[in-house]
């Protein structure tokens, strides 16, 4: 080419300044050389790039199916198949491994009658209701169910669904995922069959040692009690009276709330500590067989604040104990009066805890009925005459009417625990 544009330079410098069909001729010979190297040169460098696509095409399709083969056996693995529907025809595609989940041939017509035919009898209309749910919301939805196979094999599925849906909110596809976890649920079951046996051993073992605590606790209260109960029985009783009292408490609107279940059998194994304090009170005064002096009684009334100190010295290290929380109410408050006149706070009405306001009416109906060094025993019909002239002023009223209503519910739990 550098020859030929070297001659054509000396054609075009020639004396041969008429010879114009010469000149022209050079130049045009000379660009249809040009023309043709340019296409030649195009062609070479389109053919080559047109082979080194080709080659990546290829490589990439080499990928592609290296990755649905890895993606088809990752399913197949994981019991995982795919599943795709089409609102508009009805019409089912299902992945190689739905076929194997559902155990039918790959060759088996797929509708949604004949997917729908699998699920468990059981669980049909739930899933039914579920799927319903999930064709009408904008959004992905999840849920697990059981399928039976046509060899009669239980298997449960987790399945993952999925939906588009055009400019108009109409549904375009349906779309997801079905998993057999029959094997994972298995597991997930005996897991939980496992964690309810542990929950049930450590339940036993807190059981066992709450009551060796509880039994260690009564037998403390028992030995300072028997100072000056004949029977030893006023722990067990004042107890059993306040967990009745409580029970029909339920039936007041107002206290509905308070006495829950934990609330009756929190009371009835925190009340045995509302005389604690006792135990720092001196033989003269508790077993005095008279009418003690005012000094006697203003010694005596300290009793309630000895045994709330010396549970809340506890207290402190299990400040969310409740049988503690209680105690030191019952212990401090059993003797407040609904009317303000009693001790050592002057609290009234509903400022006294209701748990101290049942163990005052328990506490003082037990004592009536019992025998001390200071009085005889008064009889259930006498101690109820007491008990109603102390309604509304020493007594809460309403829980004084439970205990007149069913008063010969008490009285018999009386005579049982002699």
């Amino acid at each position: 080419m550098k020859n030929r544009y070297l001659k054509l330079q000396n054609v075009l410098s020639s004396d041969l300044r008429e010879d114009y069909d010469v000149k022209a001729f050079a130049l045009e010979s000379f660009a249809k050389d040009i023309d043709d190297q340019n296409q030649q040169e195009l062609l070479t460098k389109l053919i080559l790039d047109h082979a080194s696509v080709a080659k990546n095409i290829e490589q990439l399709n080499k990928e592609l199916s290296h990755s649905r083969e890895v993606l088809a056996e990752a399913q197949e693995i994981a019991l995982l198949g795919r599943w795709d529907i089409n609102p508009s025809t009805g019409s089912v595609v299902l992945s190689k491994s739905m076929y194997d989940i559902f155990e039918i041939d790959s060759s088996t017509p797929v509708t949604l009658e004949l997917l729908s035919s699998f699920i468990h009898p059981d669980d049909r209309e739930q899933v039914t209701e579920i799927f319903q749910k999930m064709f009408a919301a904008q959004k992905p939805w999840t849920t697990r169910y059981r399928l039976l196979t046509k060899k009669g094999k239980i298997k449960w599925v987790h399945v993952r669904f999925h939906a588009k849906f055009d400019a108009d909110g109409v549904p375009s596809s349906f779309f997801g995922t079905l998993q057999d976890v029959t094997e994972l649920k298995k597991i997930e079951d005996e897991l939980e069959k496992y964690s309810k046996h542990l929950e049930h051993l450590v339940e036993e073992k807190v059981a066992e040692i709450s009551s060796s605590q509880m039994a260690t606790i009564y037998a403390l209260i028992k030995l300072s009690e028997s100072r000056d109960d004949e029977t030893g029985a006023h722990i067990e009783r004042t107890a059993s009276f306040c967990r009745l009292l409580a029970q029909k408490a339920r039936s007041i609107p107002d206290y509905m709330e308070i006495a829950t279940d934990t609330f009756i059998e929190t009371i009835y194994k925190a009340s045995p500590l509302h005389d604690v304090g006792k135990v720092g009170i001196p033989d003269k005064i508790l077993l005095k067989p008279g009418k003690l002096t005012d000094d006697e009684f203003t010694i005596m009334k300290t009793h309630v604040q000895i045994g709330y100190d010396t549970l809340s010295k506890v207290g402190q290290q299990y400040d969310k104990n409740e049988f503690l929380k209680m105690g030191m109410d019952i212990a401090l408050y059993h003797h407040e009066k609904w009317d303000g006149s009693g001790y050592v706070n002057g609290l009234k009405e509903n400022e006294i805890p209701m748990s101290a306001r049942i163990m005052a009416l328990s506490d003082v109906y037990d004592a009536l009925r019992s025998k001390r060094v200071y009085k005889d025993a008064f009889s259930h019909e006498e101690s109820m005459k007491i008990i109603i002239e102390g309604k509304g002023r020493h007594f809460d009223p309403l829980l004084v009417d439970c205990l007149v209503r069913d008063q010969k519910e008490f009285n018999d739990l009386f005579e049982s625990i002699k």
